[in-house]
């Protein structure tokens, strides 16, 4: 299933692996974007630095978020995470 969301979005979700894909069209003048993840606690918060998922690091201890990297595309470039939520 597929979902393109506009900004401040939300979508419903039943899955249990979720993969969030990013893509846009590089040129000049237009940035680039990194994807990231940051997992929460029952409390709501990030518990610590190791909760934030990115380019930088790619997996999270318990292996329920991944960086999967950036891919040119024929539509431009894209950037993913994936999470699994069971």
């Amino acid at each position: 299933m597929t979902h393109a969301m506009l900004k401040g979005s939300n979508v419903p979700l039943k899955a249990t692996t979720v993969r969030a894909v990013v893509r846009w069209t590089p040129g000049q003048g237009v940035p680039d974007v990194d994807a990231s993840a940051l997992l929460l606690g029952l409390d709501g918060r990030v518990r610590s630095d190791e909760d934030f998922v990115f380019y930088n690091q790619p997996r999270h201890p318990s292996g329920k978020a991944r960086w999967l990297g950036k891919k040119r595309v024929t539509e431009g470039l894209t950037d993913t995470i994936q999470t699994d939520l069971a």
